[in-house]
């Protein structure tokens, strides 16, 4: 299994760089379906997705009365409840139809809530990796060449399940996400997607429109089938929906584009790494001559260089100080020339660190002017 983690997540993150929907073909097996559903009855019990006690708890104390809070739970926290609608509307109180110790296969438990509920349904089971430390290793060994490149973020599991053929959200978007790997594991599904940065003021008659009343405007960019071992990835700037055939179960691994950290934290943890500490800094050399081809530049003893990344900022640090990259879209680039900087200690010859990397997208002009406010900081004389 670790060899099997250890080839998807570097094709994983191909397609994450690319920047577009994209298909996997027979990846795996990633996850099994009785697998999941197992960390969905772990992490979204029924009594404790019931919320009708905490209200008549409630109102009891907001009246006076004497409740005994509820006793810690030992139970996993996922951050948010499961949520089950049908025919595309949210069940107010899903407890009474999630999934139970007693159902012993997923396709038992669909057959019974689809019963109860009269129709098909759908069910999002979010926070899964909660259910155990093998849960949380998988996502983190197949999402870790991609969090190694945005730097700290949220990531998280998010199941959807049941023989749904609407759901409460539509074609959406979700612009708080950078990106979603979904991995098929049960039932066939279409995915859809269109690039929500073209999109228009017209759209949004379609876009959200759970009720299907509204035909999109335009047709999908990207159209996929999927199959049981296929994994699809979307940015978050992409409007996106499924259709599945009869029962399924699909696993998202969700990354957020926020970071758990504030922009100051990042910071500040940068500029104290690469001082070895706090102390008083001397003055910043504004009169720095720009450094030029052909230069040789000497580093400062017991200077340090580092980057951090914090959302979509590319954060350099050198000696107590930091400064940001000025483009997205470089700033792979940059990093990997902030490394080979860190690692050369002594002399540096100015037309080497050009020819390892002056190429798109980092240009010529953009190393000299680094290495000049490298200059300009003390990390070289």
């Amino acid at each position: 299994m670790p060899e099997l983690l250890e080839q998807a997540a570097v094709q994983m993150y191909a397609v994450f760089e690319a920047g577009e929907p994209a298909v996997l073909r027979g990846l795996g097996p990633l996850f099994e379906v009785e697998e999941v559903f197992a960390w969905i009855k772990r992490v979204h019990p029924q009594a404790k997705a019931s919320s009708a006690r905490d209200k008549i708890d409630a109102v009891k104390r907001s009246w006076g009365l004497d409740i005994e809070p509820p006793l810690a739970s030992a139970d996993p926290d996922p951050g948010r409840p499961a949520e089950i609608y049908r025919a595309g509307a949210m069940i107010l109180e899903p407890a009474p139809f999630l999934p139970r110790p007693e159902h012993d296969s997923f396709e038992a438990w669909v057959r019974e809530t689809h019963e109860a509920l009269g129709g098909s349904f759908g069910m999002q089971a979010p926070g899964l990796e909660c259910a155990s430390l093998d849960a949380l290793g998988r996502l983190q060994a197949l999402l870790g060449p991609v969090l190694a490149e945005t730097g700290p973020r949220s990531y998280r599991y998010n199941a959807f399940v049941g023989d749904y053929a609407r759901t409460p959200f539509g074609y959406h978007v979700d612009p708080h996400q950078e990106g979603v790997f979904q991995y098929v594991l049960s039932g066939s599904r279409r995915a859809h997607f269109w690039q929500g940065l073209i999109l228009q003021d017209a759209d949004a008659e379609w876009v959200e429109d759970a009720n299907g009343l509204a035909e999109p405007r335009i047709p999908p960019e990207h159209s996929f089938s999927l199959e049981p071992g296929d994994l699809v990835f979307w940015p978050g700037t992409h409007v996106h929906g499924f259709e599945p055939d009869g029962p399924s179960m699909a696993l998202s691994m969700v990354i957020d584009r926020a970071s758990p950290l504030s922009r100051a934290e990042v910071v500040r943890a940068l500029e104290v790494a690469t001082m070895g500490g706090t102390a008083a800094l001397p003055a910043v050399d504004e009169f720095a001559a720009p450094v030029d081809p052909g230069a040789r530049l000497v580093r400062r003893a017991g200077i340090r260089l580092a980057h951090a990344r914090w959302e979509d900022a590319l954060i350099i640090g050198v000696c107590g100080r930091s400064f940001e990259w000025p483009e997205r879209s470089s700033a792979a680039a940059a990093a990997a020339l902030i490394d080979d900087l860190e690692q050369t200690r002594g002399v540096i010859e100015v037309d080497a660190i050009l020819g390892r990397h002056a190429h798109p997208p980092l240009a010529a002009v953009d190393i000299l002017e680094v290495l000049t406010v490298l200059v300009s900081l003390g990390a070289y004389a």
